[in-house]
């Protein structure tokens, strides 16, 4: 079970091209991408990023064992966000997940 979870909701246009395109941009700092019938799960060993489409609006949630790979993983998601789409906004709001309740 991860320590550190929390969540953002992105509106973005064309969610499954911005999925796909944060796929690939991301591959390559990633142990393992499976695919979801809505998203991917990227594996990062120590944490990981669930990427959702929603309508219109993308849903990350990062989780990791340490705060350190929690906040990298958001760095890395939000960077590869910002190089593949425009959204509205000035940043990224992230809300942190209560380990029982959740939206995804």
């Amino acid at each position: 079970m991860y320590k550190h979870t929390a969540e953002a909701l992105v509106c973005v246009t064309h969610t499954d091209c911005a999925i796909e395109s944060l796929s690939v941009h991301i591959g390559k700092y990633c142990r393992a991408i499976r695919h979801l019938e809505t998203g991917r799960i990227l594996d990062f060993g120590e944490g990981e990023a669930i990427i959702k489409s929603t309508k219109g609006a993308i849903l990350f949630r990062v989780s990791a064992r340490d705060i350190f790979t929690f906040y990298g993983i958001q760095a890395l998601l939000q960077g590869s966000l910002s190089a593949i789409a425009t959204f509205p906004g000035e940043a990224v709001e992230w809300h942190p997940v209560d380990r029982v309740a959740s939206t995804l």
